[in-house]
Order: C-alpha cells, then structure tokens, then sequence
C-alpha cells in the first residue's frame, strides 16, 4: 500500500519539476511539502502555494484548518500587494489512509471568488486511491482557473499514478548483495515523470509556469 510519504515525494518531485521553489514547513501538527511559485501575467504578479502534508485521516475540520493555516504561510512569503499588483493562490492538500466523507465534499466543492486570490483544498484517499478536489470551471477568469487546475492535477497526481512509479523504483533495487568483482550494468532509465501539461499544449496559451530547468520568476 502507498504510504503518505511516498505520495509526498511525488509531489515534491513534481514542483521542482514545474520549477517551484521547494520547501519543508511546519504548518499546524504537521511537517509539510510547500512549493511556491511566480509568474508575472500583464501588470499582476501570480503567486502561486502549493503545500501538502500527511495526516492518518482527513476530516473536513482538519482540511479547514490546514488550508488556513497554509493561506496564512502563502500570504507572508507573497511578491507584491494582495489584490492590487499582486494575486496569490493557494492549493493545500492532505494526505491519509482515509477521507471521510464530509472531507471529499468540502474539497469538491467549488470554490468562492475571492479579492486577488483563490483558494483549493484537496483531499487524498490513499486506501481508496481517490484525490478529492474542485477542477470544474468558471466563467470569471477562466483562463487563470484553467492554469490553477492544470497545476493541482500535475502537482497531486492520482494514487496509482505513483504507487506504478514506486514500484518501479523498488523493483529496480538490488535485493542481494552482488559477488566480489560483479559489474554492474547500467541502471535502465525511469519511468518518465509527465511533464507538467503547458508543454504539450499547441499554439499560443497564456503563462502557466517557468518550464522544468527555469528558474521561477521573482526567486
């Protein structure tokens, strides 16, 4: 079974893949995985928060909580003013065996137009290998929510998505010592992470995020 840590390393792999800046804070009770990102879009510098941290159950009270409690972190470290040169986004996860159902409503639910801002809550199931979260639409700003779920569903991939990586990387690993003179041959290459949906998009799409390898703008 997938652990809460394994997920979280998923997670983490994929914002420095995505070109956020990676962190490891305590948020509440919990040690969590913070990527936080910048784009500039016309005369608005988008930040980006991506935080996800490993519970044994997510409850909707605990979602609630956390998801302030990383609003306040995403606000503190955000380049400009809040809803005048600057907008922020915050997209917080929790990880556990089990969501109950209260929790997977409330991170399904659609979220409210805020001043400058946007807030998503996601709730990953590991045992049911569910990850609960808005990705509909809007019609206000439906470039920018475009971008926001595009983000969510690279950042939180599916369980089974990196329960088949994991065990790839496991099976991979040398289970007896080798003899004395053994050589060892090349490792095969990994399974590829997908690369964050922007780069197989065609034609002309409004900034997402830096590519892998760019350094994130405003960092």
């Amino acid at each position: 079974m997938l652990t809460p840590e394994q997920y979280l390393g998923a997670v983490a792999e994929r914002i420095q893949r995505s070109g956020g800046v990676l962190n490891s804070v305590q948020i509440g009770p919990a040690t969590a995985v913070v990527g936080l990102f910048t784009e500039s879009v016309m005369l608005t510098t988008m930040n980006y928060c991506v935080v996800a941290a490993p519970v044994p159950e997510v409850s909707a009270a605990a979602l609630y909580d956390f998801t302030g409690r990383a609003t306040q972190h995403a606000r503190a470290n955000m380049v400009g003013t809040m809803g005048w040169t600057a907008g922020s986004v915050v997209i917080a996860g929790l990880v556990g065996q089990r969501v109950y159902p209260d929790a997977a409503q409330a991170a399904s639910a659609k979220t409210n137009n805020q001043f400058g801002g946007e807030t998503r809550m996601v709730a990953v199931d590991l045992t049911a290998g569910q990850t609960y979260a808005f990705t509909g639409g809007k019609m206000w700003g439906a470039a920018m929510h475009g971008a926001i779920r595009a983000r969510l569903t690279y950042c939180f991939p599916q369980p089974a998505e990196v329960y088949q990586q994991v065990q790839w990387q496991q099976a991979q690993q040398p289970q007896v010592p080798p003899p004395p003179g053994w050589q060892q041959q090349p490792p095969m290459a990994a399974p590829p992470v997908p690369p964050p949906p922007y780069a197989e998009q065609a034609g002309p799409q409004p900034p997402v995020y830096p590519p892998p390898g760019h350094p994130p703008y405003g960092y």
